[in-house]
């Protein structure tokens, strides 16, 4: 009786601890993003990392975004066309925000 509790218990751990160790990695797959740059990300998944952009600069992101996070010391505007023309959003430094399928980054 005690050889099948034991068993049925290492059973258990040993399930959870395979269980535990295949979530785990999905969730890590994207880079972070750091302390002084820009991250674009669509649906979740990580799209794009850069530095900020300067006045007169432009970032073509060669994906569609629907979230930006600005880690950068300046303000960024996130523009709905491909070379920083049509909507534009502004993101903080240290903010993000949601964006409905931009396409490049400026100042």
């Amino acid at each position: 009786m005690k050889k099948n509790i034991a068993r049925t218990v290492t059973a258990v751990i040993i399930g959870a601890t395979a269980l535990l160790g295949a979530t785990a990695g999905p969730a890590a797959a994207d880079p972070p993003c750091y302390s002084g740059e820009v991250c674009t990300y669509y649906q979740g998944a990580l799209v794009s990392k850069n530095g900020p952009m300067y006045p007169g600069q432009c970032h073509f992101v060669s994906h569609t975004f629907d979230y930006v996070r600005n880690l950068s010391g300046i303000r960024q505007t996130a523009y709905s066309g491909t070379n920083c023309t049509g909507r534009s959003v502004q993101i903080g430094s240290g903010q993000g925000a949601g964006v409905n399928l931009f396409w490049s980054i400026g100042y």
